[in-house]
């Protein structure tokens, strides 16, 4: 601890945290207007000391491995670095017991991280009995969600396959035929909101017949004082109920909350955030055993989440739950209604844009005006239920099709294989706002080959195709490129900062949106590189457009007229216009 006054000498804050803090306290008592402290902690467990908010700074200085070797040497032990490398890890006073045993050191380690893993087991079941007692009851029971299993669901697409095969391998590890290190144990959901990804874990926990635990950054944090102490053992807590009722299956919603150590900004939010992490990377790796425990972790947003979170045997499998399509939207409202009505295919055009929170919502209202009604549910009364859809204004239409279009025909030009362009003339007003219903897209299957620069140059210019096709037309673009923009933006900044292709070999290996953006944030030349290959790029799609201008203008006319085109309406009309054209002169 270090003083700008001298009421007495500083004490050794790695040795006496309790002496250093009395001293700090008699220099405030003692009425010193400029009194400050510093700790410098060296030893995690000092950090949990109750005074320690009042230290105006915190110092956690890292082992030099080099003295640390030394050091030993001193005390008449040599070591390597590997095993430096253990002791650094370990608390001082078991660094002392390392140096000074007849075991090896990695014996001593691997001893210290079970005693701390058991240290925290106990902690979190005293937690969980504490809870315990105050509902008045003893530990919680097994429950398994009675709730449809995976396999009676719509709309999971990757996710349900996932899930289904999930189910082999648990009914292989329960017979004895596998080990738990060949279940995929881990996955990341991510969606739109109301997508259903809480939903999925129920019915996952049914398909399994697991148990269920539900738990979040808010709602962990709410067991107890707001403390990150509470916060990490309501955590640990609920990977000790999970693993007391295996198998099972715990859902982390809102993960995203765990953003990236460092990320925030702030040196003492950065430091909270660190240890929350650190905490639950060590319950996905198993300081808490995680044999028999499924981990799904839920977000909106998975490009802020720490990365550690989302390496091999944690969170490593990520898949997508996207809006239900027209199929699985007329089934999950026939689900939802609980009466077969085959006419209920008309509603896909009525539901674009909806999520299946949003559809249950739509059946729950039939159902009850059918009840006041005293009626059977039928199609007039879900009718009733949905927006009214309005069509778009003609200039809307022309704009979203020369927009697709542009994307479909620089694509095509560029060795791209174009499956299918199409646009939506009709919108929800209830929704529009919200930015949650497609307007049109184009769907591109990028050519095959090496992914050099050429392959990633290629699929910039197709995804800036479409602003450049609106600036072609109408002189400048829409509000409607924003997407594009961040596409094409952070794949620039992956192939300059990550992949070696601009003017350095550095690279952090980034490929997430969130560690990209605070490259470019932070260091101006590559945000400078970033913005050259963007309107490098640019530029040429205009070319291409221009070039293939009189294919352009068919595929808009065609596409305003028929709300869509396939892959091979876009290849054989601009093959038709590339012919030379034959002089009938004579």
């Amino acid at each position: 601890m270090d003083f700008p006054f001298q009421p007495m000498e500083p004490a050794e804050a790695d040795y006496d945290v309790d002496a250093a803090l009395m001293r700090h306290n008699m220099g405030i008592e003692s009425g010193i207007d400029d009194a400050a402290c510093t700790l410098i902690i060296a030893d995690g467990s000092d950090a949990e000391h109750p005074s320690v908010p009042l230290a105006d700074s915190v110092i956690r200085p890292e082992l030099d491995i080099d003295l640390v070797i030394l050091a030993a040497a001193q005390c008449g032990r040599e070591i390597t670095a590997n095993e430096a490398n253990l002791l650094a890890e370990m608390p001082w006073r078991r660094r002392r017991i390392a140096i000074s045993a007849a075991r090896p050191i990695a014996e001593t380690h691997r001893l210290h991280q079970q005693a701390a893993a058991a240290e925290e087991e106990r902690k979190a079941k005293e937690l969980a009995e504490k809870s315990d007692d105050k509902k008045g009851q003893k530990m919680s029971e097994r429950i398994v969600p009675d709730v449809l299993p995976v396999s009676e669901m719509h709309g999971y697409g990757d996710a349900q396959t996932w899930a289904l095969e999930l189910a082999k391998d648990i009914e292989d590890w329960r017979a004895g035929k596998i080990t738990w290190a060949d279940v995929d144990n881990g996955v990341l959901l991510s969606g739109p909101p109301g997508c259903g990804k809480t939903t999925f874990a129920a019915a996952l926990a049914r398909t399994l017949d697991a148990h269920l635990v539900i738990g979040s950054y808010s709602t962990w944090i709410a067991n107890g004082d707001g403390h990150q102490g509470d916060l990490i053992r309501s955590m640990r807590a609920a990977f000790v109920e999970a693993r007391e009722h295996a198998p099972s299956v715990i859902l982390v919603d809102e993960v995203d909350n765990f953003v990236s150590r460092g990320s925030i900004g702030h040196a003492r939010s950065d430091e909270w955030m660190r240890g929350v992490v650190n905490s639950l990377l060590e319950c996905l790796d198993g300081a808490i055993e995680r044999e028999g425990v499924i981990v799904v972790g839920a977000t909106n947003d998975p490009s802020g989440i720490d990365m550690a979170l989302r390496r091999p045997g944690r969170l490593d499998r990520h898949v997508d739950i996207p809006l239900p399509d027209a199929e699985a939207r007329v089934a999950i409202l026939k689900q939802h209604l609980g009466v077969e009505l085959p006419d209920l295919s008309v509603l896909a055009s009525r539901t674009v844009g909806m999520s299946g929170a949003d559809l249950e919502r739509c059946a729950r209202d039939a159902r009850r005006i059918a009840r006041r009604e005293t009626t059977t549910v039928n199609l007039k009364h879900v009718l009733r239920t949905l927006p009214r859809l309005e069509r778009r204004s003609r200039d809307d239409i022309r704009q979203i099709a020369t927009h697709e279009v542009g994307h479909a025909v620089v694509a095509a030009a560029l060795g791209s294989r174009v499956e299918g362009v199409a646009i939506s003339k009709e919108f929800n007003p209830e929704l529009k706002s919200q930015g949650s219903q497609v307007e049109g897209f184009a769907a591109i299957r990028p050519a095959t080959g090496r992914r050099d620069f050429q392959w990633f140059a290629d699929r910039i210019a197709y995804i800036l195709g479409g602003m450049e096709a609106e600036k072609l037309v109408f002189g400048s673009h829409g509000d409607g490129v924003s997407r594009d923009l961040a596409e094409a933006t952070e794949t620039a900044t992956y192939v300059i900062a990550s992949l070696g292709m601009g003017d350095t070999l550095a690279s952090d290996g980034h490929r997430d949106a969130a560690p990209l953006a605070q490259a470019r944030q932070f260091d101006p030349v590559l945000r400078r590189r970033v913005e050259d290959v963007l309107r490098d790029q640019a530029e040429r799609a205009r070319g291409i457009l221009e070039q293939h201008r009189g294919a352009f203008n068919e595929l808009v006319e065609v596409l305003i007229l028929r709300g869509e085109l396939d892959g091979d309406d876009v290849h054989e009309t601009i093959a038709a216009y590339a012919q030379p054209q034959l002089s009938l002169s004579i």
